[in-house]
């Protein structure tokens, strides 16, 4: 009996000391401040100090759109015929210049082609000069009346054939070298090459793409935007266009508006023209800042701002003239050496700060 009663005594001050130690940490046991607003002493300025007010002005406002650059003038560069591929001589990203031997195809039977060609053209007019000087002959023999008029018209048909045959393989030989020139695939303009899709010993055919070319002189940005705000644009506008990649930001220029509107997205294609530059390649992502109207933002000096932390302070100058450190939070970092505030402050307060040295 006497076991079970000091399991049970010893229970209950188990129990008692966790509530005496539950009451304790939570204050239970120190003098409560009856709730209510209370003064909180002044803090002094400290030496150097100046003093700042938050200003509201009125801005442009811009909203972002994103997209890629990409080139005004792109070429796919393939085969007119079906030939073997004896040699590609680009990597991808060789510069090439327009005429630029890229890749040689195999040409033996053309050659022969050619070669056949040009020997019916040569025993063409040699029929033609032999038709020629009959035809002179016959006309002088008509008009001494030594020869029949049939004789004759049958000379000058002769000689009206082998000028057509002359022209016919004229023609032939024509074709024959066209098809030898396309075993050279040449570049139709001058860029980078940024696709190498075949190589050597592969078959070349019609319609299939063997290198790919790019003008980096011509780069413009690409990007969807909302149409309520492009149809407040026009051709020649001039936008920023920033390239987080290069971090740099560019002057650049409205060269085309899609005249469509995607019906899922309610977006226009806007294509922007960028100045050339040798940090800029096909395929970056860049931002476009898009005119959206005004909007009005308070900025205060950025000595004016203390960060603690992932938290942003400034010291505000209060009526009766103590000061009152506040937290608040800002937006965009100003060319100016000011911070926009988001919240935390009004118009018109005053915020203490002492600047940096060589202010």
């Amino acid at each position: 009996m006497s076991t079970i009663v000091g399991r049970i005594v010893r229970a209950a001050v188990a129990v008692a000391v966790i509530v005496v130690t539950v009451v304790w940490l939570s204050g239970g046991f120190e003098k409560r401040v009856p709730p209510g607003i209370v003064d909180l002493p002044s803090a002094a300025a400290p030496e150097g100090a100046q003093q700042a007010t938050v200003e509201q002005v009125a801005g442009p406002l811009a909203e972002w759109a994103s997209g890629a650059l990409a080139s005004s003038r792109q070429t796919v560069v393939g085969s007119r015929i079906l030939a073997r591929i004896v040699e590609v001589r680009v990597q991808a990203g060789d510069p090439v210049v327009a005429g630029d031997v890229l890749a040689v195809l195999e040409s033996q039977d053309l050659q022969a082609r050619v070669a056949q060609a040009r020997d019916a053209l040569t025993a063409a007019r040699a029929r033609l000069d032999l038709a020629q000087r009959e035809g002179k002959r016959y006309d002088e023999l008509l008009q001494r009346g030594v020869t029949t008029r049939q004789r004759y018209d049958q000379a000058q048909a002769e000689l009206r054939g082998a000028q057509s045959d002359v022209q016919r393989l004229q023609q032939a030989v024509r074709e024959a070298e066209a098809a030898l020139s396309y075993t050279e695939l040449r570049a139709p303009v001058s860029g980078l090459v940024i696709d190498r899709l075949a190589e050597p010993g592969e078959t070349a055919s019609p319609g299939r793409p063997l290198l790919r070319i790019y003008d980096p002189s011509a780069l413009r940005v690409e990007v969807p935007v909302r149409e309520t705000l492009a149809v407040k644009l026009a051709v020649g506008d001039r936008l920023e266009v920033e390239v987080p990649a290069v971090a740099a930001t560019f002057d650049g220029k409205v060269e085309e508006i899609v005249p469509f509107a995607e019906a899922g997205a309610r977006t226009l294609l806007v294509k922007v023209g960028l100045p050339q530059d040798p940090q800029l390649f096909a395929g970056l992502f860049a931002r476009v800042a898009i005119p959206a109207g005004t909007q009005t933002r308070l900025l205060v000096p950025a000595a004016a701002v203390e960060r603690v932390g992932q938290l942003d302070f400034a010291t505000v100058v209060v009526p009766s003239g103590g000061l009152e450190r506040r937290m608040v939070t800002l937006g965009e970092y100003r060319d100016d050496g000011r911070f926009e505030v988001l919240s935390g402050l009004a118009a018109g307060e005053r915020v203490s700060y002492v600047p940096a040295p060589g202010q």
